[in-house]
């Protein structure tokens, strides 16, 4: 745990988007997260690894309080983004989920053409003055999730028209369209072939400059070709977090190296 700590204390205060400290999430009387503790670095891609079920994508979803959608769970702990509690009773979950955009397992392209989709996030939270304005967001959304030169001619077309790994970008394109600051993806190639997974993963790479990117993902391979630090999960616990590097090659907790050898998963 010391070691973790000494990783985890090498991000440096200005580099921190996100702060959890004592993080718990009870379903009901399932107590599925335990204090956890982590700091995610901006502009940066962090993956969250571990066996199905040990609480990766609920921690993900305490990050933009998707778990609030759920009546039977509740949320201890405090969690920052930028030093603000996200958790204060002062903040509207609908903007912090405009700052802390998310991305799905499954792509979801809203029942609209291209355009709409893109568009809908801008005009409800009245990012744009005109349609000039709201023009430019999408083509810049679209851009940025490297879908435009597929998709410039067909924006009237409707989203859900598009292939598996296209709808996946254009709900990235979505997400991003509110200029979030952080990115959360959970699975987002797991329910892709091999061409769009790398298309999404090479796009996931180039979004790290702009965005603080926090991937759950079940595939070690791909969080070792993403990410820049990796946490692993295990029944509901941080068992390790640090640099990729350090966690695939050194890990410093033998339930890491058991997962990461296919001892345990």
């Amino acid at each position: 745990m010391d070691d973790m700590r000494a990783v985890e204390n090498a991000v440096s205060t200005a580099e921190i988007k996100i702060a959890a400290r004592g993080v718990q999430v009870f379903y009901g009387d399932t107590h599925a997260i335990k204090d956890v503790d982590v700091d995610i670095p901006d502009r940066t891609v962090t993956a969250f690894i571990g066996p199905s079920g040990c609480g990766k994508s609920t921690f993900l979803r305490c990050l933009n309080r998707m778990n609030d959608t759920i009546p039977i769970c509740r949320v201890g702990g405090k969690i920052t983004l930028d030093g603000e509690d996200i958790y204060d009773k002062r903040v509207d979950p609908v903007q912090l989920r405009a700052k802390v955009g998310m991305v799905f397992q499954k792509p979801n392209p809203f029942p609209k053409s291209i355009y709409d989709n893109v568009a809908y996030g801008p005009k409800i939270h009245g990012l744009n003055r005109n349609k000039a304005e709201l023009d430019e967001i999408v083509e810049t959304s679209l851009r940025k999730a490297a879908l435009w030169g597929e998709v410039k001619d067909r924006l009237s077309e409707p989203g859900t028209g598009l292939s598996g790994g296209q709808q996946q970008r254009l709900c990235i394109a979505r997400a991003i369209a509110t200029s979030p600051e952080v990115l959360l993806m959970d699975e987002p190639c797991s329910a892709l072939d091999p061409i769009a997974t790398a298309q999404v993963e090479e796009l996931i790479d180039e979004l790290r400059s702009q965005f603080s990117v926090v991937i759950v993902t079940h595939s070690m391979q791909q969080a070792a070709r993403v990410s820049q630090r990796t946490a692993f999960f295990h029944l509901g616990n941080l068992v390790e977090y640090g640099e990729t590097s350090h966690i695939f090659t050194n890990p410093s907790d033998p339930r890491t190296e058991s997962y990461i050898t296919g001892r345990i998963g």
